[in-house]
């Protein structure tokens, strides 16, 4: 008689295993091998699982509940992650999520190749309580390889099963990284989990809680845990966990701050409150760090700034004990006019009782705060300019001059009509090559025209075609922006009038062509037009448009919307995309809802030939494409795999055959040179924490 394995909820032999899941290997464990490789202590993999072999099947029943498997923190180390959930209600996908669960339960068990988890309420949908336990609750407890927990939802709409997931998931003390990205007053259940971990934990370095608010009672409880912790590096969280106050009046958060040693990065997420509440809030949040001076990077977001605000950040980037080398307060605003009531703390000045601008006259003290004299750290700073004027601008890049490390400030918010004097303002303070405008400008050929003289300005370009306007000056605007401006992100609003002017249309194929600045192509249709009517290539039946986009191999992101395509110029479009070494990203949406299940019959057959594409949005208007899908989602899961692989050789973290043989792949691809340079910058992170840990 065969011996029964219980798997869940329930008990199969080794004939209904093989029927359900044919091919997997279920009772098989991981034979995964590790070793170590170089002074760094970094673990390379000697031997990948024996999922490797069977991984598109293993993600066509994983798709049942919205999850894939992909190979992204490294060779032979595999990553849950959420992808689009296509399940629709009845028996059928009742037992399939069913399954997915079961092969959940395997993976985290059974595997530790399986370093990651990204999960969210499609991971209970259709299942009762009884298996949700059996699958999901004690798989947490017994799960001791998981590095990264990513939870995208509080589960609100699951409160019965609620309490026993995150009490599991507190006894999860393996976990690197804890993401909770649910927005709400903190549940008590979840605040109990993550104060359990941080207090258990010997490895806890990320801690990511932006979005949960909290009161005086939660604050209080888990700034208690961040202080019997010693292991978090990395700190993410919300200002109301500033509500919690010492007797002495000082916020207990702050006085966790001023006794930290191993917090290197620390982001908030702020609200908009009156000024003195703010000012209150950057102070207890900056203030510590002028005595500890072990933060490596500051990131606020959501709070209404002031100048008394401006002079603490000037403090503490001129601090004589301050490493600080990253500070974004791209994501705040600025305050038009001070409104500052006079307080012990914040007074306001003269200007700012008579209500000049915020930080413009001279005598501002947040100037006064830059010291030259002081060795800066500072490398990249991202600022907002919304609420300033172009003269609190150029005082701030006149300080800013002097500081040597200071390589890259990026700059955010800048209005169309303000963005010339803000590029003068720029070049006459000898900052041009050091500040980055950030943001995309939805602007016709008049605009560009006024910003002739600042090339600089725009990377980010909109240009739309209003009815008003002719063929011509629509040209015109392309042409600035392409030849001009040399811009890095295009979007190109296009009419049926564009596509049917014989010259407007070929000297826009002409600017998309030579561009090669150009990063990422954006063509959104106006009042569905139709490609096909375009005029064609030559001796050939598709559009010259696109034969001019697949020449230019700088474009690195495609997305088509609202274009209606044609047969035969989808049909050349699919074997482009197919063919093209260069693209990482595309999208496609067309106004036709037949053309969108068409090119998913089309691409799916033959998307295995594409080795660097590894996002891509279509949209199906049908069921019956799920196969399509998987197909898809699979040959991407591959190309992340591939790229994983051969970065690791390209920066000499892996030398495996495997990851030679990708690194024959896609080598000299934009693909592989982007995944390079985000895996240096992860490592450059990694190691400044190790070096500040002592590792």
């Amino acid at each position: 008689m065969t011996q029964k394995v219980r798997i869940g909820t329930e008990e199969m032999d080794s004939e209904e295993i093989n029927r359900r899941f044919p091919g997997l290997r279920l009772k098989v464990p991981c034979s995964a091998k590790c070793g170590v490789s170089g002074e760094d202590g970094f673990s390379i993999s000697t031997s990948i699982c024996h999922i490797f072999q069977n991984l598109s099947r293993w993600n066509c029943v994983l798709g049942h509940v919205g999850l894939q498997l992909r190979e992204l923190r490294g060779p032979g180390k595999l990553s849950l992650v959420r992808v689009a959930y296509r399940g629709q209600g009845g028996c059928m996908l009742q037992e399939r999520s069913h399954h997915a669960r079961i092969l959940i339960r395997v993976l985290l068990v059974q595997h530790r190749c399986v370093e990651s988890l990204h999960v969210d309420d499609a991971l209970v949908e259709g299942s009762g309580l009884g298996e949700f336990r059996e699958c999901v609750v004690s798989t947490f407890r017994e799960n001791t390889s998981l590095r990264t927990l990513i939870l995208g939802s509080l589960f609100s709409e699951y409160r019965s099963i609620r309490e026993e997931l995150f009490e599991a998931i507190a006894t999860m003390t393996n976990l690197c990284e804890l993401a909770v990205l649910g927005s709400a007053a903190g549940p008590l259940v979840v605040l109990d989990a993550v104060c359990k971990i941080l207090v258990d934990t010997t490895c806890l370095a990320t801690l990511t809680i932006p979005r949960l608010v909290y009161d005086d009672g939660s604050a209080t409880r888990l700034i208690a845990a961040l202080q019997r912790n010693n292991t978090v590096q990395n700190l993410s969280l919300h200002v109301s966990v500033m509500h919690s106050y010492m007797q002495n009046g000082i916020p207990r958060f702050s006085h966790f701050l001023a006794n930290s040693t191993q917090l290197a990065s620390l982001s908030v997420e702020g609200a908009d409150t009156d000024p003195v509440s703010t000012f209150q809030h950057i102070k207890c949040i900056v203030a510590p760090f002028r005595i500890r001076g072990n933060l490596q990077k500051l990131r606020l977001t959501g709070f209404l700034l002031g100048a008394h605000c401006a002079c603490l950040f000037a403090a503490l980037v001129y601090g004589k004990k301050v490493c600080l080398k990253s500070l974004d307060i791209g994501g705040c605003r600025w305050r038009p006019k001070s409104r500052l009531q006079r307080t012990r703390d914040a007074e306001p000045s003269e200007d700012e009782q008579l209500g000049r601008p915020t930080i413009a006259h001279r005598s501002c003290r947040w100037i006064q705060a830059f010291d030259p004299t002081t060795r800066v750290q500072l490398s990249f700073m991202a600022l907002s300019f919304e609420g300033l004027e172009p003269e609190d601008l150029r005082l701030l890049l006149k300080a800013a001059l002097s500081v040597e490390p200071l390589k890259t400030i990026s700059l955010r918010g800048v209005p169309l009509d303000k963005l010339k004097t803000v590029c003068r303002a720029i070049r006459e303070t000898g900052m041009s090559g050091r500040v980055s405008i950030e943001g995309t400008y939805l602007i016709d050929s008049s605009g560009l025209y006024d910003l002739v003289d600042y090339p600089e300005a725009l990377s980010k370009v909109a240009v739309r075609f209003f009815p008003e306007q002719t063929p011509r000056a629509f040209e015109n605007a392309v042409r600035l922006a392409c030849c001009w401006h040399r811009v890095t992100i295009l979007t190109l609003s296009l009419a049926q009038s564009i596509l049917l002017n014989g010259y407007t249309f070929r000297a826009l194929c002409k600017c998309l062509n030579t561009n090669n600045s150009l990063r990422a192509l954006s063509l959104n249709g106006c009042d569905d037009p139709d490609l096909s009517r375009s005029p064609r290539l030559a001796g050939h039946p598709y559009s010259l448009l696109l034969d001019m986009i697949f020449k230019n191999t700088t474009i690195q992101a495609l997305r088509l919307n609202g274009l209606r395509m044609g047969r035969e110029d989808l049909r050349f479009f699919v074997a482009g995309v197919v063919a093209s070494k260069s693209l990482c990203e595309l999208a496609f949406v067309s106004c036709d809802p037949a053309e969108n299940d068409m090119f998913l019959k089309l691409l799916a057959p033959i998307f295995h030939r594409n080795q660097t594409i590894s996002y891509v949005r279509l949209l199906e208007s049908t069921d019956c494409a799920r196969d399509d899908w998987l197909v898809i989602e699979n040959v991407i899961g591959r190309n992340m795999g591939l790229l994983t692989c051969a970065s690791h050789y390209f920066v000499g973290k892996d030398y495996s055959p495997r990851c030679d043989a990708a690194l024959a792949v896609v080598f000299g691809t934009n693909a592989l040179m982007k995944r390079v340079e985000e895996l240096v910058n992860d490592d450059e992170t990694t190691n400044h924490f190790r070096r500040s840990c002592g590792v």
